[in-house]
């Protein structure tokens, strides 16, 4: 099957890559533009710009308003969206495809022709402080950019994708304007897209409709230092929220495939070795999940659990047990086990023409090139029990574990120290 799936790229002469893959017998086409920048690439003075930006590029066009912009697209069956990430930010929507060019149409258009205005601007400030707000008021939220914060102290990329409200409430047309001219260029863009495409056909529209040009400033990125520090921030809430966090991989690490095999086992689904141990054995947690989070160039590992305070010392002695025991020899019948379901997630996922095309974007911008199916699953095939082993000694340690608790009482804070 996946050997069919075949990835085509093509480079137009303003700079912008595309990337497609045909997914044979698929009716509908995801098409994403992705611009290389993130909230890792504001400064203090910034924090938040290209979370606003994004959704400022909804609001109104050279060619088209809000109103035709949020509408043009669903009244053909399809769908629109956009997301912010710490590198990335991506334009994405769903369509059948005989629609293509009309999605084409309008991303191009929300990427090269916002107007930016200052009335929008201070409509749009509420709807992100109001949704900034909603992060604080969630603690199983606010706990993910808690433990970023922790684990990556001063970097850019520790920053909160949402940004800082006392930044956000002066920014105005001129500062966004200038943030946009900077970043939104042409050779800092990618477009893929997957499912019912023809590539060719797809070169010729977005050499049509992503034809102009602007030069990008050449900037470096920060690399992000992992700090294995353990806070407390008090909350009063009926729940703690607990971070456990190792050091993870860059995207382009050879280690990444088994540690993606170690965030399966430990924490992806209910068969998973917490949830079964913490949540079904024990009863200790309603929510208990590990993540593995890479960037080109750092990563994070983290376990998150939402509990009572009285249990949080239980949980964390169960998911430091299973840590050590990934220090020893995994045997070959558990790892097989792994590599199935890892393997059957990847490729159930990619069976979406939405799910592929952003494997495809996210692949491209953190490691440099599109990421084939094939390669995917021949990565986690090759990774043996010893590369678990050799990993988990190296990130797993206790002194190289750091934690990030919501909502802790001090007694419990004092208590869990104890165990590192």
């Amino acid at each position: 099957m996946c050997s069919m799936r075949e990835v085509k790229e093509s480079r137009i002469s303003n700079g912008v890559r595309i990337i497609s893959e045909e997914i044979p017998q698929s009716s509908s086409a995801s098409i994403g533009i992705w611009v290389d920048v993130g909230s890792r690439d504001e400064d203090n003075n910034y924090q938040g710009y290209s979370h606003f930006l994004e959704h400022m590029l909804f609001k109104g066009t050279t060619n088209r308003n809000a109103r035709e912009i949020s509408t043009i697209i669903e009244q053909r069956g399809g769908y629109l969206n956009a997301f912010t990430d710490r590198d990335m930010t991506c334009f994405q929507a769903r369509v059948l495809g005989s629609d293509i060019r009309i999605a084409l149409d309008v991303l191009s258009d929300i990427v090269q022709n916002p107007l930016l205005k200052q009335e929008d601007i201070d409509k749009e400030r509420k709807v992100i402080l109001s949704e900034i707000d909603s992060r604080d008021d969630d603690p199983g939220d606010l706990i993910h950019d808690l433990y970023f914060e922790t684990s990556w102290g001063e970097s850019n990329a520790a920053h909160p994708i949402l940004g800082e409200k006392d930044v956000l409430k002066t920014l105005n047309n001129t500062e966004i304007r200038s943030f946009y001219e900077k970043h939104y260029t042409p050779r800092k863009m990618i477009v893929t897209a997957a499912g019912e495409i023809n590539h060719e056909e797809l070169v010729t529209i977005i050499d049509k409709k992503l034809s102009y040009d602007k030069l990008s400033q050449i900037e470096t990125r920060k690399t992000s230092t992992y700090h294995p520090i353990r806070r407390h921030i008090p909350r009063l809430t009926n729940q703690a929220q607990v971070a456990l966090t190792a050091e993870g991989v860059s995207y382009n690490d050879s280690r990444r495939d088994a540690l993606n095999l170690i965030n399966s086992h430990l924490g992806v689904g209910a068969s998973s070795k917490l949830f079964q141990d913490v949540r079904e054995r024990h009863g200790l947690a309603y929510s208990i999940f590990s993540t593995s989070y890479s960037l080109g160039d750092a990563g994070i590992f983290a376990i998150l659990a939402g509990t009572q305070d009285r249990y949080v010392e239980k949980v964390l002695k169960i998911e430091l047990r299973e840590l050590s025991k990934l220090q020893k020899i995994l045997p070959n019948i558990e790892l097989k086990k792994i590599k199935h379901k890892t393997i059957g997630l990847f490729v159930l996922r990619s069976e979406s023409s939405e799910s592929r095309m952003m494997q495809l974007g996210i692949s491209t911008l953190r490691q440099g090139r599109p990421k084939t199916m094939n390669e995917a699953i021949e990565g986690i095939n090759a990774v043996k029990t010893e590369d678990i082993k050799e990993l988990a000694e190296d990130i797993f340690t206790n002194d190289r574990l750091g934690l990030t608790t919501l909502g802790l009482s001090d007694k419990t804070a004092k208590k869990i120290d104890s165990l590192f």
